[in-house]
């Protein structure tokens, strides 16, 4: 069992690098043809594509890879057959919590909320209150884990999954992509909120939004292979129980996420590019595409920096309240475990 698992990870690992070295290459093929005037100053966004300079030894895309090496370990102990490596995995995903908890309140008492970007958008005075209501959460949901945990270790069963979605529950792929992503994202979104409240010059800017923008396209990368996946082993389907609104709202908020997967890391390259800044993939920077924009970057930051975080947590917290309600209201003991343990 536990060979196939791991035979299982590496295939799903084998399918991401597969599609990012795709991407990678027709990047770097259309900037060949791009006349991008790398190095000019622009009046409004300054040096265009002068943002390469990383951390000393790459640490800020070694720091992006432990990151995606974290998510990865804890996405396959969650699942693993044997309940000990659960105990683990579960573990490993309340130590997350709590350290990104206790970090965001950390970087708070040190004085650096007080240090921040000009506005761009009047919602952007509340952005450390935002940080610190989602350091609330991160240390309430890490608690909550510890809780789990402790549940877990009290259990003896072996898990019995088969790579492919059951009718009742995912397989391991589903699950892996499930939550690689999940715990990806939700780290990506204190970080983009914290990334650009820091003021143009700190040095420590620059290495946020090389680990940033690395997960994103990892995020995007990992959606992709999930959707390709998800055509082939096709998702269970929902709880007989639940009403026919319930089940609209439930396939609605799955493709509302499934948009954000894809529509955060776009707009955000999207943005980054039409303001004359690289983006970055780890170690790589991708290639400036076109020249700075002042009107087309506007819809883009818009987007991205506004209408969607806000829609987001809309919708997510939609998620997890259906989620706990078909749990704790509706009686239905099978909910969580379609996806989780």
């Amino acid at each position: 069992m536990l060979s196939e698992t791991v035979a299982h990870g590496r295939k799903a690992i084998g399918r991401l690098i597969a599609v990012a070295t795709m991407l990678m290459f027709f990047m770097s093929f259309t900037a060949v043809q791009a006349a991008v005037p790398i190095g000019e100053v622009h009046p409004v966004f300054g040096e265009i594509g002068t943002n390469d300079h990383r951390l000393p030894y790459q640490l800020d895309s070694i720091i992006g890879l432990v990151c995606v090496a974290l998510a990865l370990f804890v996405a396959w102990a969650m699942n693993h057959a044997k309940p000990n490596m659960r105990v683990i995995g579960i573990g490993a995903a309340a130590i997350t919590c709590l350290a990104v908890g206790v970090g965001i309140f950390a970087i708070d008492i040190a004085g650096y909320f007080d240090r921040l970007r000009p506005a761009l958008f009047p919602v952007d005075d509340a952005k450390p209150l935002l940080m610190r209501i989602h350091g609330a959460i991160f240390l309430v949901a890490g608690i909550a884990l510890v809780f789990v945990t402790m549940g877990q270790a009290r259990r003896a069963d072996t898990l019995e999954l088969s790579k492919r979605n059951e009718a009742e529950r995912y397989g391991l792929a589903s699950r892996y992509y499930h939550w690689t992503i999940a715990f990806l994202f939700l780290l990506l979104v204190p970080m983009g909120i914290y990334t650009s409240m820091i003021p143009e010059d700190q040095t420590h800017r620059q290495a946020f939004y090389v680990i940033h923008k690395s997960l994103g396209f990892t995020v995007l990368f990992l959606a992709i292979a999930r959707l390709i996946w998800i055509i082939r082993s096709p998702a269970p389907k929902l709880s007989a129980g639940l009403k026919g609104w319930e089940k609209f709202l439930a396939h609605g908020a799955h493709y509302a996420l499934y948009f954000f997967l894809f529509a955060f890391p776009i707009s955000g390259f999207m943005l980054s590019t039409y303001g004359g800044k690289l983006s970055h993939f780890f170690f790589w920077d991708t290639p400036l595409l076109w020249g700075p924009d002042e009107v087309a970057i506007q819809p883009w930051g818009l987007a991205h920096k506004l209408l969607l975080p806000y829609l987001f947590y809309l919708i997510f917290l939609a998620h997890i309240a259906g989620a706990l309600k078909h749990q704790f209201i509706d009686k239905e003991k099978d909910s969580f475990k379609r996806i989780a343990t």
